[in-house]
């Protein structure tokens, strides 16, 4: 990667946003702006979880990059920084591929296609690697993790969140005999979060 000025002072700002700009989702379930989750806390969560999933798969024979795990998942929304939290119901509208185009697009554009962080998003995008989809599931089970705290502090409004995650990183896991290993790490959050399917305040 080419570091000059312009690119530091580019990242600069798209660090500053990820730390001040709350994630939509919570918001509009109605956690309250000053208290919502910033874009940067979940990356760094997911980055932790990450690197303790990866370990898990390491110690039981999986063939993974622990670090580069991590590294993956500590750059997993950097793009959002500029096109901001897009909601499930916005990338379903606009589909898969345009989202993730435009995330694609805003790393080339912010800091160019010949650099580590350029790469790490690709391949988050493309999922392709362990590496990448350990990072997905990392961010899956941060989403939950926060979703379940909310709830415990009274904002039932984010159930439908809590449920959806935790049904995915049920697929997951279930679709990829590899991961077994780390359902014991998981499972007891993703049955809490399995019971919120059943609450009445869930959004459909």
């Amino acid at each position: 990667m080419a570091i000059d000025r312009d690119r530091v002072q580019k990242l600069d700002k798209m660090l500053a946003a990820l730390k001040s700009t709350p994630r939509t989702g919570w918001m509009l379930r109605g956690v309250h702006a000053a208290i919502a989750e910033s874009i940067a806390e979940h990356m760094a969560e997911s980055t932790v979880l990450a690197l303790v999933i990866a370990e898990k798969l390491r110690e039981n024979g999986v063939e993974i990059d622990v670090l580069r795990a991590a590294t993956i998942a500590a750059v997993h929304d950097l793009s959002e920084s500029v096109i901001g939290d897009i909601v499930k119901l916005t990338a379903d509208a606009i589909g898969k591929e345009r989202k993730e185009q435009l995330e694609l697009n805003v790393a080339k554009n912010t800091l160019g296609d010949d650099n580590m962080l350029y790469a790490l998003i690709k391949e988050y995008i493309e999922q392709t690697t362990p590496e990448a989809r350990v990072a997905k599931l990392a961010e899956i089970l941060s989403t939950l993790l926060q979703s379940l705290r909310y709830i415990m502090q009274g904002y039932r409004g984010v159930s439908e969140i809590a449920c959806s995650s935790a049904r995915a990183i049920k697929k997951m896991i279930e679709n990829a005999s590899w991961l077994a290993s780390v359902r014991t790490i998981v499972e007891d959050y993703v049955n809490e979060g399995l019971k919120a399917c059943n609450n009445p305040n869930t959004l459909i």
